[in-house]
């Protein structure tokens, strides 16, 4: 690598297109700057006219494989986010990519797509948040199912709780929510929502019953 080669790879920069780079391109760099900096070591006088010239050419160096590194990377981020809002996926001068400039193609591409869809998908396309709705309730229909089937929610609600929470040491226990829940209708015939981080009283089973699912954790009571 020399100054002259740097110019030219810096001048074919300067268009939109992507342009292949030897492989080893900032290695070469590296090994040219450091040539220099030796000869300037070795002349050892900063005031001479050599030295000066020597420390030009290498502070244009620097500065001119920043600018290749940062128009490189404009281009590619512009191909990422063509391609994430494309149909049609274009792989078009790919090959031409570094293998480190290839892996910030893939991250940007990702990371675009991830927030595409998290938050214009729901906008554009409330159908499929509605149908992600339906799945969510599905779910919580088959838990209840299993609840019930283990034993963790009676149909039968016992005659002492209908009183309300007189003794609620024993019948109702404090617990500390760990997830966000979809709302119950506990054994007290009242309609619970539950949130992560919610400290909560409510009956001894439906407390009991969330706690072995590991979505809550029980507070002592003196």
């Amino acid at each position: 690598m020399d100054r002259t080669e740097l110019k030219n790879i810096l001048r074919q920069e300067n268009s939109s297109s992507l342009n292949s780079l030897p492989y080893d391109f900032y290695e070469k760099v590296d090994e040219y700057i450091r040539e220099l900096e030796e000869e300037i070591k070795k002349i050892n006088n900063p005031r001479s006219v050599e030295s000066k010239i020597l420390e030009d050419e290498m502070q244009s160096a620097l500065n001119d494989v920043e600018t290749i590194f940062i128009r490189r990377i404009r281009k590619i981020t512009s191909r990422a986010t063509s391609n994430a809002f494309s149909n049609i996926s274009s792989r078009q001068d790919l090959d031409k990519l570094l293998e480190s400039e290839r892996k910030v193609f893939d991250a940007t591409l990702s990371a675009i797509q991830v927030a595409r869809s998290e938050l214009l998908e729901p906008i554009m396309n409330p159908q499929d948040r509605q149908n992600k709705g339906f799945a969510k309730e599905s779910i919580i229909s088959d838990e209840a199912d299993e609840e019930e089937e283990n034993g963790t929610i009676s149909q039968e609600l016992p005659a002492e709780e209908e009183t309300g929470k007189n003794n609620i040491s024993k019948e109702y226990f404090v617990v500390r929510i760990l997830k966000d829940l979809p709302t119950i209708k506990a054994m007290d015939n009242l309609n619970y929502t539950l949130a992560a981080e919610d400290v909560v009283v409510l009956p001894s089973m439906n407390a009991q019953g969330l706690v072995k699912r590991g979505a809550a954790y029980p507070i002592n009571q003196e």
